[in-house]
């Protein structure tokens, strides 16, 4: 895998010809892709998360978001039809693909390909990032993308 695809944080692609190279270079990795749109506030909400688990899973996945207004080609190549969908994707095969904004369901996905994140990683953001102290937690995230806070 290219040092450029592999790091510690989301990917924003910028091009269908970006996107082709990003899944080249992830080789046998697993790439987890976010379909977003910049108006869709659960897209925003859960942004959060992903970059976080970006950290925790540094060393088994690539994370990539791609924009639905900017790269519409890409975003009807996956049938999407609602955001934020989310696409796991290795050996350049779609092995599963989901809709909606729910961390707990994000991260299940993840382990179920993945394995769980590296303790150090998770350790280390559990520590530097307040979203795992309550305001930011999973909970809180999809409570928040429900409409839904605690008061």
């Amino acid at each position: 895998m290219s040092g450029k695809t592999k790091g510690h944080k989301v990917i924003t692609v910028e091009s269908k010809s970006h996107y082709q190279k990003l899944i080249e270079d992830a080789g046998q990795t697993h790439v987890l892709i976010e379909f977003y749109a910049t108006w869709c506030a659960p897209c925003r909400i859960i942004g959060v998360r992903l970059e976080e688990l970006a950290h925790e899973y540094a060393d088994k996945l690539v994370i990539l978001k791609i924009d639905v207004d900017d790269l519409e080609e890409l975003a009807v190549e996956f049938d999407v039809s609602s955001m934020p969908t989310f696409a796991i994707v290795k050996n350049k095969v779609i092995v599963e693909k989901f809709v909606g904004s729910n961390p707990d369901k994000v991260e299940s996905t993840l382990v179920k390909y993945c394995g769980k994140p590296d303790a150090t990683a998770a350790t280390a953001t559990a520590s530097a990032s307040p979203a795992k102290s309550g305001a930011g937690s999973s909970k809180a995230v999809a409570e928040a993308a429900n409409g839904k806070s605690k008061k």
